[in-house]
């Protein structure tokens, strides 16, 4: 019984980490990056952790501040840029 007490403790601890990680505009992993199929916008990590997009063609990969906008809980979003519609791999 105390094993699965435990258990729920550290469930519960590792979600309210997520959300806050998720608030600050950390990427938490839980799906593949994602790469626009009707324009070139991508995203990708920055060293801290945090979720940035930029121009896959562009010579400037600094972040454009957009975010993929998700539109359903079953991993589908759509591009901020082009408004194409995609559905990300959930790990």
């Amino acid at each position: 019984m105390s094993d699965d007490r435990n258990i729920l403790a550290l469930a519960q601890e590792l979600v309210r980490v997520k959300k806050q990680a998720e608030a600050l505009g950390l990427f938490t992993n839980d799906r593949e990056l994602l790469e626009c199929t009707g324009c070139d916008l991508v995203e990708d990590v920055a060293i801290e952790g945090s979720l940035v997009t930029y121009h896959k063609q562009g010579s400037d990969m600094s972040d454009t501040g957009l975010r993929f906008e998700e539109i359903e809980d079953d991993g589908t979003f759509r591009c901020p840029a082009c408004g194409a519609v995609l559905k990300a791999v959930i790990l």
